[in-house]
Protein backbone atom coordinates (compact mmCIF):
# COMPACT_ATOMS: atom_id res chain seq x y z
CA UNK A 1 0.00 0.00 0.00
CA UNK A 2 0.88 3.68 -0.64
CA UNK A 3 0.99 4.47 2.75
CA UNK A 4 1.81 8.44 3.99
CA UNK A 5 2.32 9.09 7.73
CA UNK A 6 2.21 12.60 9.26
CA UNK A 7 4.38 12.74 12.52
CA UNK A 8 4.22 15.07 15.27
CA UNK A 9 6.86 16.04 17.77
CA UNK A 10 6.79 18.51 20.55
CA UNK A 11 9.72 19.07 22.71
CA UNK A 12 10.06 22.20 25.57
CA UNK A 13 13.90 22.24 24.59
CA UNK A 14 13.19 21.85 20.61
CA UNK A 15 15.29 18.56 21.08
CA UNK A 16 14.63 15.50 18.26
CA UNK A 17 15.25 12.93 20.71
CA UNK A 18 17.10 9.60 19.86
CA UNK A 19 14.20 7.49 20.73
CA UNK A 20 12.17 9.82 17.71
CA UNK A 21 15.19 9.53 15.55
CA UNK A 22 15.20 5.38 15.57
CA UNK A 23 10.81 5.67 15.15
CA UNK A 24 11.74 7.44 12.10
CA UNK A 25 14.22 5.45 10.81
CA UNK A 26 11.69 2.41 11.68
CA UNK A 27 8.92 3.63 9.92
CA UNK A 28 10.71 4.78 7.12
CA UNK A 29 10.56 1.35 5.88
CA UNK A 30 7.22 1.30 5.74
CA UNK A 31 5.61 4.19 4.37
CA UNK A 32 5.75 5.47 0.76
CA UNK A 33 5.96 9.27 2.31
CA UNK A 34 6.87 10.22 5.80
CA UNK A 35 6.07 13.97 7.05
CA UNK A 36 7.95 15.21 9.85
CA UNK A 37 5.74 18.23 12.12
CA UNK A 38 7.95 19.93 15.05
CA UNK A 39 5.55 22.12 16.99
CA UNK A 40 8.07 24.20 17.94
CA UNK A 41 10.76 26.85 16.49
CA UNK A 42 13.71 24.29 14.69
CA UNK A 43 16.48 27.42 14.31
CA UNK A 44 18.35 25.61 17.28
CA UNK A 45 17.07 22.07 16.78
CA UNK A 46 19.09 19.25 15.48
CA UNK A 47 17.26 18.44 12.19
CA UNK A 48 19.81 16.79 10.17
CA UNK A 49 19.91 13.43 12.10
CA UNK A 50 16.88 13.05 10.74
CA UNK A 51 16.48 14.62 7.43
CA UNK A 52 17.55 11.31 5.59
CA UNK A 53 14.53 9.60 7.09
CA UNK A 54 11.35 12.10 6.03
CA UNK A 55 10.18 13.29 2.82
CA UNK A 56 9.25 16.58 4.30
CA UNK A 57 9.42 18.35 7.28
CA UNK A 58 7.20 21.76 8.60
CA UNK A 59 8.17 23.76 12.13
CA UNK A 60 5.35 25.40 13.66
CA UNK A 61 3.77 26.80 16.72
CA UNK A 62 2.18 24.31 19.24
CA UNK A 63 -1.05 25.41 18.31
CA UNK A 64 -4.01 22.70 19.01
CA UNK A 65 -1.73 19.79 19.61
CA UNK A 66 -1.05 17.38 17.44
CA UNK A 67 -4.61 18.14 16.21
CA UNK A 68 -3.69 21.17 14.95
CA UNK A 69 -0.91 19.76 13.22
CA UNK A 70 -2.44 17.25 11.00
CA UNK A 71 -5.16 19.95 10.45
CA UNK A 72 -2.41 22.02 8.95
CA UNK A 73 -0.12 19.43 7.42
CA UNK A 74 -3.71 18.29 5.51
CA UNK A 75 -5.29 21.06 4.70
CA UNK A 76 -2.69 23.69 3.92
CA UNK A 77 0.50 21.94 3.28
CA UNK A 78 -0.78 19.08 1.23
CA UNK A 79 -3.86 19.76 -0.19
CA UNK A 80 -6.34 17.07 -0.61
CA UNK A 81 -5.82 16.20 -4.21
CA UNK A 82 -2.67 14.71 -2.58
CA UNK A 83 -3.66 13.05 0.21
CA UNK A 84 -6.00 11.11 -1.84
CA UNK A 85 -2.92 9.86 -3.81
CA UNK A 86 -2.30 7.65 -0.78
CA UNK A 87 -3.75 4.49 -0.16
CA UNK A 88 -3.86 4.71 3.85
CA UNK A 89 -2.97 7.60 6.15
CA UNK A 90 -1.12 7.34 9.31
CA UNK A 91 -1.48 10.03 12.14
CA UNK A 92 1.34 9.00 14.81
CA UNK A 93 2.90 11.66 17.77
CA UNK A 94 5.63 10.99 19.52
CA UNK A 95 3.92 9.55 22.28
CA UNK A 96 5.43 6.80 22.53
CA UNK A 97 8.66 4.69 22.45
CA UNK A 98 9.60 1.56 19.95
CA UNK A 99 9.00 0.06 17.57
CA UNK A 100 9.87 -3.40 19.08
CA UNK A 101 8.73 -5.20 16.03
CA UNK A 102 9.17 -4.38 12.76
CA UNK A 103 5.76 -2.07 11.71
CA UNK A 104 5.49 -4.14 8.48
CA UNK A 105 4.54 -6.81 10.54
CA UNK A 106 2.03 -4.60 11.84
CA UNK A 107 0.78 -3.09 8.62
CA UNK A 108 0.48 -6.13 7.08
CA UNK A 109 -1.66 -7.64 9.94
CA UNK A 110 -4.27 -5.04 10.30
CA UNK A 111 -4.57 -4.60 6.26
CA UNK A 112 -5.56 -8.18 5.77
CA UNK A 113 -8.71 -7.04 8.57
CA UNK A 114 -10.45 -4.97 5.65
CA UNK A 115 -11.31 -2.47 7.71
CA UNK A 116 -11.40 1.42 7.04
CA UNK A 117 -9.38 2.47 9.86
CA UNK A 118 -7.50 1.17 13.08
CA UNK A 119 -5.08 2.08 16.09
CA UNK A 120 -3.06 0.75 18.69
CA UNK A 121 -5.90 0.41 21.27
CA UNK A 122 -9.49 0.69 22.10
CA UNK A 123 -10.62 2.97 25.16
CA UNK A 124 -13.42 2.03 26.88
CA UNK A 125 -16.27 4.61 27.97
CA UNK A 126 -14.45 7.88 29.57
CA UNK A 127 -16.50 9.78 32.16
CA UNK A 128 -15.60 13.77 32.76
CA UNK A 129 -14.40 15.77 35.61
CA UNK A 130 -17.70 17.56 34.38
CA UNK A 131 -20.12 14.31 34.45
CA UNK A 132 -20.20 13.97 30.91
CA UNK A 133 -19.13 10.09 29.74
CA UNK A 134 -18.28 9.10 25.79
CA UNK A 135 -18.92 6.11 24.02
CA UNK A 136 -15.89 3.46 24.10
CA UNK A 137 -12.93 4.74 20.95
CA UNK A 138 -9.91 3.84 19.11
CA UNK A 139 -6.97 5.60 20.70
CA UNK A 140 -5.55 8.60 18.58
CA UNK A 141 -1.70 8.77 19.32
CA UNK A 142 -1.57 5.99 16.46
CA UNK A 143 -4.35 6.14 13.76
CA UNK A 144 -4.44 5.00 10.53
CA UNK A 145 -6.94 5.97 7.86
CA UNK A 146 -7.68 3.62 4.43
CA UNK A 147 -8.33 5.33 0.99
CA UNK A 148 -12.39 5.50 1.03
CA UNK A 149 -12.38 7.64 4.33
CA UNK A 150 -9.42 9.72 2.85
CA UNK A 151 -11.61 10.74 -0.28
CA UNK A 152 -15.06 11.56 1.91
CA UNK A 153 -16.15 14.94 1.89
CA UNK A 154 -17.58 14.73 5.09
CA UNK A 155 -14.01 14.07 6.09
CA UNK A 156 -12.42 16.50 4.44
CA UNK A 157 -14.86 18.51 6.04
CA UNK A 158 -13.88 17.51 9.71
CA UNK A 159 -10.34 18.91 9.52
CA UNK A 160 -11.39 22.44 7.41
CA UNK A 161 -14.08 23.21 10.34
CA UNK A 162 -12.09 21.69 13.51
CA UNK A 163 -11.27 24.42 15.70
CA UNK A 164 -7.46 23.87 17.40
CA UNK A 165 -7.76 22.89 20.96
CA UNK A 166 -6.68 24.51 23.61
CA UNK A 167 -6.64 21.95 25.85
CA UNK A 168 -5.81 18.11 26.02
CA UNK A 169 -9.27 17.51 26.91
CA UNK A 170 -11.01 19.34 24.21
CA UNK A 171 -8.29 17.88 21.81
CA UNK A 172 -9.83 14.06 23.08
CA UNK A 173 -13.42 15.54 22.68
CA UNK A 174 -13.04 17.47 19.34
CA UNK A 175 -10.10 15.32 17.47
CA UNK A 176 -10.02 11.95 19.27
CA UNK A 177 -13.96 11.19 19.59
CA UNK A 178 -14.99 13.34 17.42
CA UNK A 179 -13.22 11.61 14.49
CA UNK A 180 -14.43 8.11 16.13
CA UNK A 181 -18.04 9.71 16.12
CA UNK A 182 -17.94 10.87 12.43
CA UNK A 183 -15.97 7.71 11.20
CA UNK A 184 -18.96 5.42 12.61
CA UNK A 185 -21.97 8.04 11.56
CA UNK A 186 -20.68 7.74 7.72
CA UNK A 187 -20.59 3.66 8.05
CA UNK A 188 -16.81 3.27 7.90
CA UNK A 189 -15.91 0.37 10.05
CA UNK A 190 -13.04 0.39 12.53
CA UNK A 191 -10.62 -1.76 14.46
CA UNK A 192 -7.97 -1.54 17.26
CA UNK A 193 -5.00 -3.96 17.36
CA UNK A 194 -6.68 -5.00 21.22
CA UNK A 195 -9.78 -6.22 19.35
CA UNK A 196 -7.58 -8.76 17.65
CA UNK A 197 -6.01 -10.23 20.72
CA UNK A 198 -7.57 -12.81 22.43
CA UNK A 199 -6.80 -11.42 25.82
CA UNK A 200 -9.81 -10.22 27.82
CA UNK A 201 -8.68 -6.75 29.19
CA UNK A 202 -11.56 -6.64 31.89
CA UNK A 203 -11.78 -2.54 31.42
CA UNK A 204 -13.79 -0.62 33.45
CA UNK A 205 -14.98 2.99 32.76
CA UNK A 206 -12.40 5.29 32.28
CA UNK A 207 -9.64 3.03 32.26
CA UNK A 208 -6.88 2.98 30.17
CA UNK A 209 -5.28 -0.14 27.98
CA UNK A 210 -2.02 1.31 27.78
CA UNK A 211 -1.85 2.18 31.03
CA UNK A 212 -2.63 -0.96 32.77
CA UNK A 213 -1.25 -3.54 30.45
CA UNK A 214 1.58 -2.30 28.92
CA UNK A 215 3.14 -5.78 28.74
CA UNK A 216 0.61 -7.75 28.15
CA UNK A 217 -0.20 -5.46 24.73
CA UNK A 218 3.51 -5.96 23.77
CA UNK A 219 4.22 -9.31 24.53
CA UNK A 220 0.29 -11.24 23.96
CA UNK A 221 -0.92 -8.47 21.55
CA UNK A 222 1.77 -7.94 19.46
CA UNK A 223 1.55 -4.36 19.72
CA UNK A 224 4.74 -2.97 19.09
CA UNK A 225 5.29 0.10 21.33
CA UNK A 226 5.34 1.58 24.92
CA UNK A 227 3.40 4.52 25.47
CA UNK A 228 5.60 7.30 27.37
CA UNK A 229 2.67 7.66 30.22
CA UNK A 230 2.80 3.57 31.26
CA UNK A 231 6.17 4.97 32.96
CA UNK A 232 4.82 7.60 35.11
CA UNK A 233 5.09 6.77 39.30
CA UNK A 234 1.00 7.84 39.67
CA UNK A 235 0.09 5.05 36.86
CA UNK A 236 -1.30 1.82 38.28
CA UNK A 237 -0.39 -0.50 35.96
CA UNK A 238 3.57 0.70 36.52
CA UNK A 239 4.38 -2.38 37.98
CA UNK A 240 3.22 -3.97 34.05
CA UNK A 241 5.88 -1.08 33.03
CA UNK A 242 8.44 -2.14 34.45
CA UNK A 243 7.81 -5.79 33.11
CA UNK A 244 7.64 -4.67 29.71
CA UNK A 245 11.13 -2.71 29.75
CA UNK A 246 12.45 -5.73 31.11
CA UNK A 247 10.63 -8.20 28.01
CA UNK A 248 11.95 -5.60 25.79
CA UNK A 249 15.22 -6.06 27.19
CA UNK A 250 15.72 -9.16 26.67
CA UNK A 251 13.22 -10.09 23.79
CA UNK A 252 12.65 -7.43 21.11
CA UNK A 253 16.78 -6.34 21.06
CA UNK A 254 15.26 -2.54 21.13
CA UNK A 255 17.59 -0.31 23.19
CA UNK A 256 16.21 0.49 26.41
CA UNK A 257 18.45 3.41 27.20
CA UNK A 258 16.62 5.14 24.14
CA UNK A 259 13.33 5.40 26.72
CA UNK A 260 15.54 5.95 30.22
CA UNK A 261 17.63 8.69 28.47
CA UNK A 262 14.79 10.56 26.80
CA UNK A 263 12.96 10.38 30.75
CA UNK A 264 15.92 11.21 32.23
CA UNK A 265 16.21 14.66 30.56
CA UNK A 266 12.81 15.05 30.06
CA UNK A 267 11.62 14.82 33.24
CA UNK A 268 8.35 15.06 31.91
CA UNK A 269 5.32 14.29 34.89
CA UNK A 270 6.20 11.85 37.62
CA UNK A 271 9.16 9.52 36.39
CA UNK A 272 11.91 8.41 37.79
CA UNK A 273 14.43 7.82 35.95
CA UNK A 274 16.54 10.20 36.73
CA UNK A 275 17.50 9.14 40.04
CA UNK A 276 20.64 7.08 39.50
CA UNK A 277 23.21 10.21 40.24
CA UNK A 278 21.56 10.44 43.35
CA UNK A 279 21.08 6.72 44.46
CA UNK A 280 24.71 6.50 43.58
CA UNK A 281 25.79 9.31 45.88
CA UNK A 282 24.18 8.25 49.10
CA UNK A 283 24.73 5.25 51.00
CA UNK A 284 21.05 4.17 51.81
CA UNK A 285 18.04 5.60 50.45
CA UNK A 286 14.57 6.11 51.77
CA UNK A 287 11.67 6.45 49.57
CA UNK A 288 9.24 8.90 51.62
CA UNK A 289 5.48 7.52 50.37
CA UNK A 290 3.93 3.92 50.83
CA UNK A 291 1.53 4.50 48.62
CA UNK A 292 1.29 3.74 44.84
CA UNK A 293 3.75 6.57 44.10
CA UNK A 294 6.34 4.91 46.78
CA UNK A 295 5.29 1.43 45.42
CA UNK A 296 6.02 2.60 42.28
CA UNK A 297 9.35 3.83 43.06
CA UNK A 298 10.01 0.35 44.74
CA UNK A 299 9.55 -1.58 41.40
CA UNK A 300 11.82 1.31 39.40
CA UNK A 301 14.22 -0.25 42.03
CA UNK A 302 13.69 -3.95 41.42
CA UNK A 303 13.79 -3.28 37.71
CA UNK A 304 16.84 -1.33 38.47
CA UNK A 305 18.55 -4.03 41.07
CA UNK A 306 18.66 -1.09 43.83
CA UNK A 307 17.73 -1.60 47.14
CA UNK A 308 16.23 0.60 49.32
CA UNK A 309 16.33 1.08 53.12
CA UNK A 310 13.05 1.40 54.07
CA UNK A 311 9.06 3.48 53.26
CA UNK A 312 8.72 6.62 55.22
CA UNK A 313 5.57 8.18 56.12
CA UNK A 314 4.43 10.91 58.30
CA UNK A 315 2.50 8.59 60.28
CA UNK A 316 2.23 5.02 60.81
CA UNK A 317 -1.67 5.07 60.84
CA UNK A 318 -4.27 3.33 58.22
CA UNK A 319 -0.81 1.50 56.62
CA UNK A 320 -1.53 -2.06 55.97
CA UNK A 321 -0.08 -4.83 58.50
CA UNK A 322 1.93 -6.49 56.04
CA UNK A 323 3.72 -3.16 54.95
CA UNK A 324 4.76 -2.16 58.38
CA UNK A 325 7.78 -4.44 58.78
CA UNK A 326 8.79 -2.20 55.83
CA UNK A 327 8.02 1.13 57.19
CA UNK A 328 8.82 3.64 59.44
CA UNK A 329 7.62 6.82 60.51
CA UNK A 330 10.12 9.41 59.39
CA UNK A 331 10.78 10.91 63.03
CA UNK A 332 11.94 7.45 64.56
CA UNK A 333 14.23 6.73 61.21
CA UNK A 334 17.85 6.51 61.76
CA UNK A 335 18.60 9.01 58.93
CA UNK A 336 22.54 9.68 58.29
CA UNK A 337 24.09 12.37 56.71
CA UNK A 338 25.07 10.37 53.39
CA UNK A 339 21.29 8.84 53.14
CA UNK A 340 19.63 9.95 50.74
CA UNK A 341 14.90 10.48 50.54
CA UNK A 342 13.38 9.73 47.50
CA UNK A 343 9.47 11.74 48.00
CA UNK A 344 7.45 9.64 46.02
CA UNK A 345 3.83 11.97 46.59
CA UNK A 346 1.95 13.35 43.97
CA UNK A 347 -0.26 15.87 45.77
CA UNK A 348 1.41 19.28 45.52
CA UNK A 349 0.44 20.48 48.87
CA UNK A 350 1.47 17.08 50.88
CA UNK A 351 4.75 17.24 49.05
CA UNK A 352 5.69 20.64 49.99
CA UNK A 353 4.84 19.68 53.90
CA UNK A 354 7.12 16.33 53.21
CA UNK A 355 9.86 18.70 51.58
CA UNK A 356 9.63 21.36 54.69
CA UNK A 357 9.54 18.83 57.27
CA UNK A 358 12.31 16.58 55.80
CA UNK A 359 14.25 19.92 55.49
CA UNK A 360 14.56 20.21 58.76
CA UNK A 361 16.89 17.00 59.44
CA UNK A 362 18.48 16.87 56.09
CA UNK A 363 20.48 18.64 53.60
CA UNK A 364 18.53 19.75 50.07
CA UNK A 365 21.34 17.52 48.95
CA UNK A 366 19.69 14.43 50.53
CA UNK A 367 16.44 15.10 48.73
CA UNK A 368 15.50 13.65 45.70
CA UNK A 369 12.58 15.38 43.39
CA UNK A 370 11.08 12.67 41.33
CA UNK A 371 8.16 15.38 40.49
CA UNK A 372 8.02 18.05 38.42
CA UNK A 373 6.30 19.82 41.40
CA UNK A 374 8.20 22.92 42.26
CA UNK A 375 9.68 23.31 45.86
Amino acid sequence: MKRLCIYVTYDSENIIDEYVEYMLREMRKAVHTLILVCNYKCDDCRVDKVQSYVDNMFCRENLGYDAGAYKDVLCQELGWDVVCGYDELLLVNDSFFGPFYAFEELFDRMQRTGDDYWGMTRCPEVELADGHTYESHIQSYFFSLRKRILQNRAFQIFWETMIYPTSFTQAVIHFEIGLNRLLNRLGFRGIAVTDLSPIQWNLRKSENPYLLYPLELIRDAGIPILKRKSLSLSNKGFDSAMRALRFIKSECGYDVSLIENHLRRSRKGINIMGADSFYAAHARIFIYGAGNYGKNAAEYFAYKGWTFEKFLVTEMAGQPGNDRSNCSTFDRADIAEDDGIIIAVGNKKVFREIVQLVKKRCRIEQIYNPTDIIW
